[in-house]
């Protein structure tokens, strides 16, 4: 099992015996099937992740080790070696994440994230966004209180946390960015979105809003 890149950079120096062989057993002898050996059990292998891990991260991984068997064996000799096992994330998960890091290329000016606090796809997503916006994980529409108060997920602190004046009313237009964990139902995003256009004035009603995107039949 190989947590990150950093770890997968030190499996593939061991396959390449860049590095001694005693080094597996250091990182990885704990988490790994009894006997294992790495020069001879990584002869031909494949490469699949937690459903919910960061997909860029994952190919990361995937691509550590690919050329790694490639400097070992050429590349001529890959699919002898290394299992082509790309498409083992999960749809929703990576649909979520894709779509996540399409909203960081916008000029937004806080992000909303709704989802479980103990929801591993969730927090990935409130990792991107947190990068470049003020972010706050909520779980439903109840954590916003007023346009002065929300109770929100500190992932790192692993702790809820209270932020004050969180909503800049007073910026016009203010930018708003909403999404929530791929198993969020979308009825608790639904609800977040008319809580903080409540906060405002001449907001469009919603059949007014949806016009454009109506069926004509």
């Amino acid at each position: 099992m190989v947590l990150n890149p950093d770890e997968a950079t030190i499996l593939a120096e061991i396959m390449l015996e860049k590095r001694p062989l005693s080094d597996f057993d250091t990182y990885f002898g704990h988490k790994c099937t009894p006997g294992f050996h790495p020069l001879k059990d990584l002869n031909k292998f494949g490469v699949i992740n937690q459903t919910t891990m960061l997909a860029t991260e994952t190919k990361h991984v995937m691509e550590i080790l690919k050329q790694a068997v490639i400097e070992k064996y050429g590349e001529e000799n890959l699919k002898d070696h290394f299992a082509d096992t790309s498409d083992t994330l999960c749809y929703a998960t990576n649909e979520n994440q894709t779509a996540t890091l399409g909203l960081m290329e916008t000029d937004a000016d806080i992000a909303l994230v709704v989802g479980g606090y103990n929801s591993s796809n969730t927090t990935h997503l409130v990792e991107l966004l947190e990068h470049k916006f003020p972010t706050y994980h909520i779980r439903d529409a109840q954590e916003i209180k007023s346009p002065s108060e929300i109770h929100h997920y500190d992932q790192w602190k692993k702790e809820e946390l209270v932020t004050h004046d969180w909503l800049p009313t007073d910026k016009k237009p203010l930018k708003v960015i909403i999404t929530s964990g791929a198993s969020c139902p979308d009825i608790l995003v639904d609800e977040v979105i008319l809580k903080v256009l409540s906060y405002f004035d001449g907001v469009k009603e919603i059949e007014e809003a949806l016009k454009p995107f109506a069926s004509s039949e």
